[in-house]
């Protein structure tokens, strides 16, 4: 009964949420309904893509069309190098490239259906029919063609959820939900597979015919969902109204290359490489030494996806209850026991596939794990920066690309050890697994090496402390910064003040209450409802010192010094930037650092030193002869005037307009894209010149706004009085 009443309680919750969001939440239940049911088209295209990027153990590349491993590495090493660049023009295009869709919505459908296009290409090209030099050739602009548009596309719906709610645990809840219905994607595909295959390839699973046939009906399904996730969801970033979404690129490297939380999670992500190298082996004892039967296989597949609906379902709860770093330290704990599990009972495809399985549930906690990581990190990032930085993480994460450059060529090597090798005297190089004994003995090294891999892989999150109490303070931080940066610009409305006032005045009466020692309760035997409300207490005492630091964030010494140094840069005006020195960066490094205090100061200090230089260096090599402001005014109306323009030809094309109407706005278009090109490397060269002088009147006007609280205290009782 109590599950019945639960499921209509929850149907009622659905139908009085479906168009608003609950208390505390931000998604209605129809953005959470569009993103997630979207998210299995999304994924249907990931499946497709994911199938056909350059890597040294892709089957279909080596198998099926026959290229050898070491050129495969070769193509893998160039593509990973190509990708450099073009990701860094995907960062800038992420945190500086203005659509009123916001940052990663626009990208959905724009990237989106080029990557279904070039996966058709890529398919249906008749490779028996091309010498080999070729389809070497073919396949890396294929994947060099991959490599920007599929990497946006998966960073777009991925990220999204980022962005969609401030909420750690709502984000984690969502992404729960999708998790679960996107995986039915890979699920299904893998079911279908070696039944299409059985049928058009005599049960080979590696034959271009299988992927022929399957591909155009994940293309159609996928875009059409991708549609729905693009129209019923909306972004959400918790900052001023009035800040400029634009922050020059080399600035925003700096700032992610601080953040201690991204490299702690990238970190395990390079150490735990060999993880996956039991990936490929459950298709290998069917394919190879024929345990099973292919409509078996399918099944067996079937079964180990199921595996992954655990993780997604326990996962919000897990770390609802115990936080995300121990749920990520214990799950990595059970992969790696269930890996190693695998070897002793590798004789029996139905024991391998019971030790992934419950492999595949531990490692199912991942997929909700590091999207609600990755937004954590984020906010973090935002709380440190000021700035809201995201499309910056993919280009940072590229150093891992050198990384797996060099860890890449572990599996060619072991491969070729075990006789995987063009002219090993088989037609194709991987017959020579139908030889169990190298079978058997590659899948042992296999094992051992991705469990290996799954032991490195845990250690870093030892180093995390990114709390939920952590984040729940950073978000509330940033609604006061935008609070005070509103209130400063004459853009406040009364319930944006209202909303921030009012945890404010809570945080100024809990900070006063004493913390609760948990320990004793639990000594004492308290009731659990008792050590619950304990807890929260401390939370919501936790988040109330954060935020009434926040308020008194600029009364400490350490502001009061760097407000004098702030005002002595503006006081000298722009021209001034020229005259700074090195000197200031050495006299910067000789102040104290015995305390804390000392520290942070010091560290400031050294940092607006720098700052100042790089500004007085840049001035001289892009303004010889003088600065000159930037023009604001205009860069902003042409960008009104390109969405504008952009609208006007969409809907020109469904009306079926003249093709000269059509010609004459998109070369209108081409000339307003090439002025506001113009206008954002005249702006970069601005910015990188003035650098100092406007994050000196930036923090000047942070705190003569944050002087304001009074007046904003005062505007708040007497809307509550009135």
């Amino acid at each position: 009964m109590n599950y019945i009443k639960a499921g209509i309680d929850k149907v009622k919750e659905v139908k009085t949420y479906w168009s608003k969001p609950s208390e505390g939440n931000y998604m209605p239940f129809k953005e959470i309904f569009a993103y997630s049911v979207g998210g299995f088209g999304a994924y249907s295209i990931f499946t497709m893509a994911q199938a056909l990027l350059l890597s040294t153990t892709n089957v279909i590349i080596g198998n099926t069309i026959g290229i050898q491993p070491m050129h495969m590495y070769v193509m893998y090493l160039i593509s990973v190098i190509t990708n450099i660049p073009l990701t860094m023009v995907r960062a800038n295009m992420v945190d500086n490239v203005k659509y009123k869709e916001g940052k990663y919505r626009p990208y959905l459908l724009r990237m989106g259906v080029p990557t279904v296009a070039i996966s058709m290409l890529f398919v249906f090209t008749p490779y028996t029919r091309i010498d080999y030099i070729w389809r070497c050739v073919l396949i890396f602009i294929y994947n060099f063609g991959l490599q920007f548009f599929y990497n946006f596309f998966y960073d777009a719906y991925e990220n999204l959820i980022h962005v969609l709610s401030p909420n750690s645990q709502e984000r984690t809840n969502v992404t729960a939900i999708k998790s679960m219905i996107y995986s039915l994607s890979p699920t299904v595909t893998n079911f279908i597979t070696p039944l299409i295959a059985s049928k058009v390839a005599d049960g080979n699973m590696y034959d271009l015919r299988v992927y022929r046939w399957l591909y155009p009906f994940i293309a159609v399904i996928g875009v059409g969902m991708l549609i729905l996730v693009y129209a019923r969801t909306e972004e959400k970033i918790v900052i001023a109204k009035t800040h400029p979404m634009k922050i020059k690129f080399t600035d925003a490297l700096r700032e992610v290359a601080k953040n201690k939380y991204f490299w702690i999670i990238s970190l395990a992500g390079w150490l735990g490489f060999l993880e996956t190298c039991t990936y490929v082996i459950l298709q290998w004892l069917y394919n190879y030494a024929h345990l099973c039967t292919p409509e078996q296989y399918s099944f067996i597949t079937l079964i180990r996806g199921t595996a992954y609906t655990w993780g997604m379902v326990l996962a919000p709860f897990a770390i609802k209850k115990w936080g995300k770093k121990k749920v990520l330290i214990v799950t990595n704990v059970f992969n790696i026991g269930f890996l190693a599990l695998v070897y002793p009972l590798m004789g029996s495809i139905w024991t391998v596939l019971m030790c992934m399985y419950f492999n595949s549930i531990a490692d199912s906690f991942i997929l909700v794990l590091n999207p609600a990581i990755q937004a954590d990190i984020r906010d973090y990032q935002h709380y440190k920066s000021g700035e809201r930085i995201d499309g910056m993480f993919g280009a940072v994460a590229m150093i891992g690309s050198f990384v797996t450059m060099a860890t890449s060529s572990v599996l060619p090597a072991v491969y070729e050890k075990y006789g995987i090798y063009s002219g090993n005297g088989y037609d194709n190089m991987y017959d020579v697994l139908y030889n169990t004994d190298i079978l058997y003995r590659l899948v042992g090294v296999l094992v051992i090496l991705s469990a290996v891999g799954a032991a490195l892989n845990v250690v870093p999150y030892f180093f995390y402390d990114l709390t939920e109490t952590k984040q729940k303070a950073i978000i509330k931080i940033l609604k006061i910064r935008a609070m005070f940066e509103d209130y400063g610009n004459g853009v406040l409305t009364d319930e944006d003040m209202k909303s921030t006032m009012e945890f404010i005045r809570s945080s100024k009466e809990k900070v006063r209450e004493d913390e609760i020692d948990i320990k004793s309760l639990k000594k004492s035997k308290a009731p659990k409802s008792e050590i619950k409300a304990a807890k929260a207490h401390n939370e919501e005492k936790e988040i109330s010192t954060a935020v009434i630091e926040e308020l008194e964030r600029f009364t400490t010494n350490e502001a009061k010094l760097r407000l004098e140094r702030a005002k002595e840069i503006i006081a000298k005006g722009i021209e001034g930037i020229i005259s700074i020195t090195a000197d200031s960066v050495e006299t910067a490094k000789a102040l104290p650092a015995g305390t804390p205090e000392e520290k942070e100061i010091r560290k400031n200090a050294v940092a607006d030193a720098k700052l100042g230089l790089r500004s007085c260096k840049a001035m001289a090599k892009f303004y010889p002869d003088g600065i000159k402001e930037f023009d604001e005014a205009e860069f902003d109306a042409l960008c009104i005037k390109e969405n504008e323009l952009a609208e006007k030809k969409t809907a020109m094309l469904k009306e079926k307009a003249p093709k000269d109407e059509i010609k004459k706005i998109s070369a209108e278009q081409a000339e307003v894209s090439k002025r506001i090109n113009e206008l954002n490397e005249e702006h970069q060269h601005f910015v990188q010149s003035t650098g100092v002088y406007h994050k000196a009147k930036k923090y000047i006007e942070q705190a003569e706004n944050y002087a304001k609280f009074g007046e904003l205290d005062s505007k708040y009782t007497k809307s509550l009085q009135g």
